[in-house]
């Protein structure tokens, strides 16, 4: 609720959630876009061609697709297969969105295969520097007028503070985002699933990071 209350999605933009679980974040974005929705081409628009999630284990995926139902979405868009299947190179200008908003899975092994889809001198184990990379590559670019996109996401602490391969992918987070706000979170907060210690990444694609909001 507080990151899409941050991110502040408007109606038009769409949004993504790479590791949909089972619908949190799209279910809150649906409800803030709810009210802004008047007529009934706004109604089409949020129906159909806004809200997107991708997860792969299908217990979560089942629970996720009843979860929007329950709330209202009549056509949930979920992908059930792993959002990490694609070669980032391959990903274009058509396949980008406005908005982010995720809470990736921390620390899990991704299978060889999946790591030969990012580049060479980036490929780690933890999965959610895999994430990272994905979602800095579908954030739409500010080019042709259109706006750069956005993203809050939930991440593990050693995206922060790591060296080495994470070290390499936040320089490219600094020098090609603006990572505006990083919110520590209380210790404890995912409990019982983890007590990883977890902080909250505020970033856009308006240029590169200037100053750091740490709270």
């Amino acid at each position: 609720k507080f990151i899409v209350a941050a991110v502040n999605p408007h109606l038009g933009e769409t949004v993504l959630d790479p590791a949909a679980g089972t619908g949190g974040f799209l279910v809150e974005a649906f409800e803030h876009l709810q009210k802004q929705a008047k007529r009934a081409e706004d109604y089409r628009l949020l129906q159909r061609s806004t809200l997107y999630g991708v997860e792969a284990k299908s217990l979560p995926y089942l629970l996720c697709e009843m979860n929007l139902l329950l709330h209202g979405m009549e056509y949930p868009e979920i992908d059930p297969e792993n959002a990490l299947r694609f070669p980032l190179r391959e990903i274009g200008d058509r396949d980008r969105v406005d908005i982010i908003m995720t809470n990736p899975p921390f620390g899990g092994e991704e299978e060889r295969g999946i790591l030969s889809n990012f580049p060479e001198d980036k490929q780690t184990a933890e999965t959610a520097l895999l994430f990272l990379q994905l979602i800095m590559r579908k954030l739409r670019r500010p080019v042709g007028g259109a706006k750069g996109g956005r993203c809050g996401m939930v991440v593990p602490n050693g995206v922060l503070f790591g060296d080495g391969i994470c070290a390499r992918i936040k320089e490219e987070l600094l020098k090609e985002f603006n990572l505006h706000t990083i919110v520590r979170l209380p210790n404890g907060v995912f409990a019982p699933y983890t007590n990883i210690p977890t902080n909250l990444l505020f970033f856009d694609r308006t240029g590169p990071t200037k100053d750091v909001w740490y709270y």
